[in-house]
Parts: structure tokens; sequence; C-alpha cells
């Protein structure tokens, strides 16, 4: 390979990196601006920032969330968290913030809820 092929070789692997990377950021746009957005796993929540992730299974499992702000009725039993909010969150056992509650720290990541949650309080 010549000098110029390699040239023409990175900025293709350049470009294709970058394409990617575009569409990594608009995810973690989208998962910090919408509620009810479905990663595919917990690393892809790992890419979004000031969220709360919740899991319909234990251990980060099933279908997966992401709120950004105060939702009364998470539309299914949340069974495992990470809070990537900078402040504490308060999730419920019942719709409209009722029921048993339990704090979840900022930055905790929680595999087993005690009960299953359907509403969540952002603070901060």
């Amino acid at each position: 390979m010549n000098r110029g092929e390699n040239l023409r070789s990175t900025l293709k692997i350049g470009a294709i990196a970058a394409v990617l990377g575009l569409s990594l950021t608009s995810q973690a746009t989208a998962a910090s601006e919408n509620s009810g957005l479905r990663p595919m796993s917990h690393s892809q929540c790992d890419a979004a920032v000031n969220v709360v992730c919740g899991w319909s299974g234990t251990g980060y499992s099933d279908n997966t969330y992401a709120w950004r702000y105060s939702t009364g009725n998470t539309g299914g039993p949340v069974r495992s968290i990470w809070n990537k909010r900078g402040s504490w969150v308060v999730v419920y056992s019942g719709t409209n913030y009722t029921g048993d509650r339990y704090t979840v720290n900022a930055g905790a990541s929680v595999p087993v809820l005690p009960f299953p949650a359907h509403s969540i309080a952002t603070s901060g």
C-alpha cells in the first residue's frame, strides 16, 4: 500500500468512527431528554447523562426505560434502577407517588429493588 492509499484508508476509518460516535451521542441525548427510551442494555445507559434508568427485570434485565424528570407512572413495574442524576431519587410502589418508598442515592445502581416501583420522584 502506498502513502495515498494509507491516507484514504485512514480517512474512511475516521469517517466511520465519526458516524458511529454521532449515533451514540444522539442516543445519549435522547435518553436525557425523553421518557420511555429503551436502550438495549445496561451499558447503553452508561452513555446517558443526568437520567434515571430502570429495568422491568432484576439485575438490569428485560425492558429498559430512562427518565430525566419525575414521573407519576413508570408505565410498568421497575425492578432494578441506576440513578445517573446528580441528586437522589425516590421510587414508589404505587403510581402517583403512593405506597412504599425507597431512596436511591446519586450515582447508585440497585440490581434488585425491595419492591416493583411504579412512580419516580427526582430531586434537585
